[in-house]
């Protein structure tokens, strides 16, 4: 009987162990978990979009994690569109960078991605801008099957265009994108610039927010750039930093801007 119930007491406490492991298993796989929030912006060109599969690297100082970004029953990556995606995966500790990939040859075109980590105690937005303007696809004569964004910075700057009101100044198609100059030898690079509404309309004043921006110290020059040949006519473009004094730009040339020459200058470099 001695020896029987020493057997059931070993066994007893082999259970609890497990258990006990179990637990801490359960416990441990919980705080090593976060939720991501991806929002991701397609470009509204023409053809931007696309119905290859698109999944997101992230890239963290203690390791990386992947998903496809896909919404049941949503028809994601319209030109034009913001989508958001809420991630279930192993913490990465800070995010330094993402992976943005393509799963097949149907090219897409991006504008920005931004993440945001429930282990971040800051919560701190993390934009990711495609400045270099790639477009996504397995075919190689299309672009890249895959690429690496990392934040420029961590500055904040709100630059605000005022479209002009002489004839025919609206654009609905610009592909507009600018560099911000800094007088400290830095750069900012954009992605395309697209008004909420879609549009820069006659006289309408429109405002973007670039976060993850580098130290430019004081903006001295932007320059613009347009990629689409929907020719847009602005007054001024203003440019800050959030809580020092704003710089204005004037459109020193009077001209309009739009990638096709014959309408108008295909960029302009400003300064103050």
């Amino acid at each position: 009987v001695s020896t029987q119930s020493t057997g059931i007491t070993i066994m007893t406490e082999k259970l609890v162990m497990l258990k006990v492991v179990y637990l801490i298993s359960i416990c441990t796989g919980f705080a090593s978990a976060s939720i991501y929030w991806a929002t991701l912006k397609t470009s509204d060109l023409v053809d931007s979009g696309t119905d290859s599969s698109i999944y997101l690297k992230i890239l963290g100082d203690k390791s990386s994690v992947w998903s496809e970004l896909e919404t049941s029953g949503h028809n994601d990556f319209l030109a034009g569109e913001v989508d958001e995606y809420e991630l279930h995966l192993s913490d990465v500790g800070q995010i330094r960078g993402v992976e943005m990939s393509t799963g097949g040859s149907d090219g897409f075109l991006f504008d920005w991605v931004n993440v945001r980590s429930s282990s971040d105690s800051e919560h701190r937005f993390n934009y990711f801008y495609n400045w270099r303007k790639q477009w996504l696809s397995k075919d190689s004569d299309e672009g890249v099957a895959k690429m690496t964004l990392y934040p420029q910075g961590y500055k904040t700057y709100i630059v605000s265009t005022k479209t002009g009101t002489i004839s025919d100044a609206s654009s609905s198609s610009l592909g507009l994108n600018m560099i911000l100059h800094g007088d400290n030898g830095s750069s900012a690079y954009t992605g395309y610039m697209e008004p909420k509404g879609g549009s820069f309309d006659e006289g309408e004043l429109d405002v973007f927010v670039l976060k993850n921006m580098p130290d430019l110290g004081k903006v001295k020059c932007v320059t613009l750039e347009a990629d689409d040949t929907n020719a847009w006519y602005f007054d001024v473009i203003v440019v800050e930093e959030q809580g020092k004094k704003a710089v204005l730009f004037s459109n020193e040339y009077h001209k309009f801007l739009s990638a096709d020459s014959s309408e108008g200058m295909t960029s302009m470099r400003l300064c103050a």
